[in-house]
């Protein structure tokens, strides 16, 4: 009895500690990622070796490129409709709202690309004032595979999936199809 009172306890605990996370305010979440992405900076330029000024000089710029990059995201509205919807028969009508839904969810990733593209190039001329061009390319480009998921580069973004293997997909096995091909969903 006394056990199952310490696991329904420790469940309430648990639960309660879920629930305040997702209770986080908007301040207290920008203020965590602001942290997150300083703290990046700050190990890039520690494994730059930047010194002083510089390093001070990176870490402002750093933080407010990728503050930059961090708001050009856009929230992906449901990008699939379900089962649901694939079981039944579309109609004609059907079919051309959602093929027009495909062009307008393409031309937003088009705009959406270019802006990044667009604050790159504005900070690529800010970085090489106190980088190497190398430097400037490792900062630019996410660095994957890394246990540090690319050195803060996960505000980025990339909307893109790729599915198959070795090229990174965000599903888990082999193949791209929706539920991740061999090996099933890799949540």
């Amino acid at each position: 009895m006394r056990k199952t009172i310490a696991m329904a306890v420790v469940a309430l605990m648990s639960c309660a500690a879920l629930s305040a996370q997702e209770r986080m305010s908007a301040e207290e979440r920008e203020k965590a990622i602001n942290e997150r992405i300083e703290a990046a900076g700050t190990r890039m330029a520690k494994d730059f070796k930047l010194k002083d000024d510089a390093e001070k000089t990176f870490i402002e710029t750093f933080t407010a490129y990728q503050k930059e990059m961090f708001a050009t995201n856009q929230t992906q509205g449901g990008r699939d409709r379900g089962q649901a919807d694939e079981k039944k028969e579309m109609t004609d009508e059907e079919a051309t709202a959602r093929i027009e839904e495909n062009f307008a969810r393409q031309e937003r990733q088009i705009q959406t690309m270019q802006k990044r593209l667009e604050v790159q190039k504005k900070y690529a001329a800010e970085f090489g004032k106190v980088l190497t061009p190398k430097q400037v390319l490792k900062v630019l480009t996410p660095q994957r595979g890394q246990g540090s998921r690319g050195q803060g580069q996960r505000g980025q973004g990339n909307s893109e999936r790729r599915g198959g293997f070795g090229e990174g997909g965000g599903r888990g096995g082999f193949g791209g199809g929706p539920r991740g091909g061999f090996g099933g969903p890799g949540f």
